[in-house]
């Protein structure tokens, strides 16, 4: 990876970006992959083969919208200038209309959270709105002065990324790939009422500019940075991606419900590929504790369950990390060349030949002290590697390990309450997409052939066969009756959720209540 590629980030981030593509950030949510997605589509005027797309920024109605809320750190809140205000009241003459349509609007803010459940504390131009019309999709912002550039702390090319998993998905399927362009377009644009309000708000709030350059989606010829993914992705997954995301968009779901669902499917899938790059035989295993927690033994082993699966992520940054030192050092000959030069000026020139040269002084310490007693290769290769590795582990925990958890929490998939670890569990969401995008309408399938589908598909384990078939159960050393009732319990959500019909005790089945819209057929 060149150095005109690279964000000046962490080195963890740049291990990341060796092994995931650049890039994924902790800081950004579930609904803002869908959202950043979404924005990506629009602006490539719904092609899954663009090379660029185009961003709009809607300062003008973004700011009628949430007039009153907060403006960046200081004390400031956002405010109609008098100008402005005059052009919507010629727009809108009935004040109590402009009132109303402003809270229609207020309250279709996707709410976004933090770590730790809280609502996240964001600025006007920080908020986004359920895409009900595609003119309600706009790009993250940030406010300098009087300035307002794209942001990328938020949007941070995750839902670009995601973007490009579907287009390898459907490189070879021109059916597939028309399928999810005009189905998309479809849900985007049939709500005329809304883009009609928009557009007379934003007319006269927005001034006419002239027409910004597109962000690129691929390489290009200048020095934009973009989104990319590492050259051995695994296409097959990403055909699985596409077809499951066409099977539940062309469900007949309107469009806020289904915004909800594809917040599930993208971090469902996200997270699927980020373990996909860190295991050997693309096989991971996930122990569902549908039993909401109540019962230990259950827990506990849904617990173990997501800590193997993110010690496999550690495992492999440590892989990596370990290959590129190896590369770096080269051999006994370079060490000493260069351990002289390496050990002057705080280890500047060390560090800087690791890319850890963003580290803080404070970080480097233990290595610096380390490099200084370091008299050979041997003790560069051991002590001082291992120094090393501790700081890169360090830096997994605070920025890495967070997006595979937020995925997962913000997904419906698991999550942690006070005083527990993470683990795996099932939101209604989640509930919902496993079923849209596994089983067609009015094609029913049998409560054990889903588990066993579910199971070979994904990984996921819930009741007593799958957990045999996958060793958890002989290693948990539980008793079977623990796996048993797992089972009826996620049976009983199927049915609270109306997506399971029960014929006897011994037989149920799984169904999906959808019909397609009138245009869309199975592929």
């Amino acid at each position: 990876m060149s150095n005109e590629k690279r964000d000046k980030v962490s080195f963890s981030s740049q291990l990341s970006e060796n092994i995931w593509g650049h890039r994924f950030m902790d800081g950004q949510r579930g609904p803002e992959y869908v959202l950043e997605f979404l924005n990506v589509m629009v602006g490539t005027d719904y092609q899954l083969d663009a090379d660029s797309y185009y961003r709009k920024k809607s300062t003008g109605l973004r700011k009628f919208i949430f007039e009153g809320d907060k403006e960046g750190r200081s004390n400031e809140i956002a405010r109609l200038d008098d100008e402005e205000r005059k052009k919507l009241n010629y727009a809108i003459s009935d004040r109590e209309k402009i009132d109303v349509v402003r809270e229609f609007f207020r309250n279709l803010e996707v709410p976004i959270y933090d770590g730790r459940g809280k609502p996240a504390n964001r600025s006007w131009y920080a908020k986004s709105l359920y895409p009900l019309h595609d003119s309600l999709l706009f790009f993250e912002l940030r406010k300098k002065g009087n300035s307002i550039s794209y942001e990328r702390n938020f949007y941070a090319r995750g839902g670009e990324l995601y973007y490009l998993m579907l287009s390898y998905g459907t490189r070879n399927n021109p059916e597939l790939k028309a399928s999810i362009e005009k189905r998309l377009n479809n849900l985007l644009s049939k709500n005329k009422p809304i883009e009609s309000i928009v557009d007379s708000i934003s007319n006269a709030l927005t001034l006419q500019k002239p027409e910004e350059k597109p962000a690129p989606l691929k390489e290009g010829n200048g020095k934009e940075k973009y989104p990319y993914l590492p050259d051995d992705i695994d296409i097959e997954l990403f055909r699985k991606f596409a077809i499951e995301f066409n099977n539940l968009i062309k469900l007949n779901i309107d469009m806020y419900e289904m915004f909800k669902l594809l917040v599930s499917l993208a971090t469902f899938q996200i997270k699927r590929y980020l373990l996909s790059r860190v295991t050997e035989d693309n096989k991971t295993v996930m122990f569902f504790d549908c039993m909401d927690g109540q019962v230990e033994q259950v827990r506990k082993q849904s617990a173990i369950s997501f800590n193997q699966n993110e010690l496999l992520i550690k495992q492999k940054y440590e892989d990596t990390f370990e290959k590129i030192f190896n590369e770096k050092i080269q051999n006994e000959a370079y060490v000493a060349e260069n351990l002289e030069v390496w050990k002057k000026d705080d280890g500047e020139k060390f560090f800087e030949l690791l890319d850890l040269g963003n580290l803080h002084k404070r970080t480097k310490q233990r290595a610096i002290s380390t490099l200084a007693k370091c008299e050979d290769y041997n003790d560069v290769k051991t002590k001082l590697f291992n120094i090393v590795k501790d700081i890169i582990d360090d830096q997994l925990k605070k920025h890495q390990i967070p997006i595979i958890r937020g995925l997962v929490r913000d997904g419906g998939m698991g999550g942690f309450r006070t005083g527990t670890n993470y683990r795996y569990f099932m939101s209604d969401n989640f509930i919902k997409i496993l079923v849209f995008i596994n089983v067609k309408p009015n094609q029913p399938i049998e409560y054990s052939d889903f588990l066993k589908s579910i199971y070979n598909d994904y990984g996921i384990i819930i009741g007593e066969v799958e957990a045999k078939k996958s060793g958890i159960y002989a290693r948990s050393q539980l008793n079977v009756s623990y796996f048993q009732k797992n089972e009826y319990s996620l049976r009983e959500k199927l049915r609270q959720n109306g997506l399971l019909i029960e014929y006897s005790d011994a037989t149920a089945m799984i169904r999906n209540p959808f019909e397609y819209t009138e245009d869309e057929v199975s592929l």
